[in-house]
């Protein structure tokens, strides 16, 4: 209270004031450590090149009006027009498009930061970013698709790129479910921002109430999102979702729960989202995209099994440590055999 009387009178200026967390406003951006969520959680590329770029520019905004949604609204944006690029297909517009589609990639890491900079985050956040980040997934593949028939009418093409895309997915929905249990569980702090579909489901009116289009992105893709997420854990690791999420959070079950779980959690990494548009930025830029399905196809369903295979073993260690006597160890036991 001090500090905004002495800056209404002109005695503080607003490089005065104190920063980072527990600051009465945002009046400087605090360091991107405090606004990110795990470097545990992300892959190299990721850490160490989009999320600096994406920082550098929530800077240069960060004292301007603009807002979270505005910057999903931008990344949105220039994610379609990557698409658009890559219908026109001439090589000036592939690499303008697989430029786009990398700008459009920092620009979604930037919104998470602005909206933790300035204590903007909402419940319903994700489904805003979510469905933007699908938007922009489906109308690139879909328009790279249409490129690469175009220039050589091969229908082997067109089936590797529905596979690839379908196990994709996969991918994408099992990363997403792996990480917010690991941030759950060992970022006590913060913990991770995942809800299951019950839990979303409850909230469809309010969502409805904050406007149509946040109403529409809960219910019609957050939520069905969701359900099938949980379907295919189910199917993969039944353990992980009815035993794992429900540990108790401290300073024990995070320790065990990273001991455990953060290999896997380095290969889910490799298979994330992040991963996908910066490599079919490049190669969308050489205009390789047919070499960019076989390595999704070959490459990184190698690494997704190798997750799978290793998340599931994590996930039975964890709960055998944590959950001995509870019943939790002969499930592991019999899920195992």
């Amino acid at each position: 209270m001090v500090n905004r009387a002495m800056k209404l009178r002109g005695v503080l200026t607003e490089d005065d004031l104190p920063v980072g967390r527990g600051t009465p406003g945002p009046y400087r951006l605090p360091p991107l450590s405090e606004l990110t969520k795990s470097r545990e959680v992300e892959d190299p590329v990721n850490v160490w090149v989009h999320r600096p770029l994406a920082y550098a520019f929530v800077w240069s905004v960060f004292k301007t009006p603009m807002t979270a949604n505005m910057i999903t609204f931008l990344s949105l944006v220039v994610g379609v027009m990557a698409g658009v690029m890559f219908i026109v297909g001439t090589p000036a517009a592939m690499v303008a498009g697989g430029l786009m589609l990398w700008s459009s990639a920092i620009l979604d890491g930037a919104d998470g930061i602005l909206a933790r900079a300035k204590h903007q985050q909402s419940q319903f956040g994700r489904a805003l970013d979510g469905s933007a980040d699908m938007i922009v997934a489906g109308v690139t593949v879909s328009a790279a698709v249409f490129h690469m028939w175009q220039r050589n009418h091969d229908l082997s093409q067109v089936l590797v790129a529905a596979a690839a895309t379908g196990l994709t997915l996969v991918h994408l929905w099992l990363y997403d479910f792996y990480k917010e249990g690991y941030l759950r569980a060992t970022r006590l702090d913060r913990g991770g921002e995942g809800e299951d579909s019950v839990q979303v489901a409850r909230r469809i009116e309010e969502a409805h109430r904050q406007g149509p289009i946040i109403g529409f992105c809960v219910e019609k893709i957050l939520v069905p999102y969701l359900q099938m997420q949980e379907r295919i854990v189910d199917l993969t690791n039944p353990l992980a979702r009815s035993h794992a999420r429900d540990l108790p959070r401290g300073p024990v079950t995070a320790e065990t729960y990273r001991r455990h779980n953060y290999g896997p959690m380095r290969v889910w990494t490799m298979v994330s989202l992040a991963p996908h548009c910066y490599l079919f930025s490049l190669f969308a830029v050489t205009d390789r995209i047919d070499l960019y399905l076989w390595l999704r196809l070959v490459v990184m369903n190698v690494l997704f099994l190798v997750a799978l295979v290793w998340q599931k073993r994590a996930t039975l260690r964890t709960l055998d440590e944590l959950a001995p006597v509870d019943g939790r160890t002969e499930a592991a036991t019999a899920a195992a055999a």
